[in-house]
């Protein structure tokens, strides 16, 4: 009796201790209140791909000699790209970090405020290890370049970013992220 006890016990402090963690986390709200849309929303897509099929060529060719020591192999896996909000436990509190500083500087552009224009822009940043942003440019357009522009604004200001912890073992991180702007009725 004393041993079921015990388990039912830790099963209730797991389930408490991992809600709190995912509301922690952003994915559960613990007051109760629903949230239609969020502001700044995470886009899981590809990234587009390349024009260039030389370029696209190149990448393929760079896994084949694996038998230097995993030299060229492990150049090849310095560069990953992630989705803002992705779950993936090596890359959460790195990009938690990112999606705060970014919320705490975007604005809704007032060009775009005086025009009630509306839309979704979807990035794609680029930063170096050292947490320096290397290249930034649009996926996919809200149709509007005040509303897109603000969104590169916003990537560009929040720069320079935390350098990457030793565990991504990364020259560069693509980060997607989706801009969502829409104009509340008061």
């Amino acid at each position: 009796m004393t041993s079921k006890k015990i388990l039912i016990i830790s099963i209730v402090v797991s389930l408490v201790s991992h809600v709190f963690m995912l509301s922690l986390a952003g994915l559960v709200d613990m007051r109760g209140n629903t949230i239609k849309e969020e502001v700044l929303t995470i886009s899981l897509k590809d990234p587009p791909p390349t024009p260039d099929k030389k370029q696209g060529e190149k990448q393929e060719e760079k896994p084949l000699p694996r038998h230097e020591e995993n030299t060229d192999y492990h150049k090849a896996k310095q560069e990953e790209t992630v989705e803002l909000a992705s779950l993936d436990t090596k890359y959460v509190p790195y990009l938690q970090k990112i999606k705060k500083k970014i919320e705490t500087i975007w604005i809704y552009p007032q060009s775009a405020l005086e025009r009630e224009e509306e839309g979704t822009t979807v990035i794609k940043f680029s930063l170096s290890k050292s947490g320096s942003l290397t290249a930034n440019d649009i996926i996919s357009s809200s149709g509007s370049q005040f509303l897109d522009e603000g969104a590169l604004d916003v990537i560009r200001s929040a720069a320079p970013y935390d350098p990457f912890p030793r565990e991504f073992d990364l020259a560069q991180l693509n980060i997607i992220a989706r801009f969502q702007y829409k104009l509340v009725e008061q």
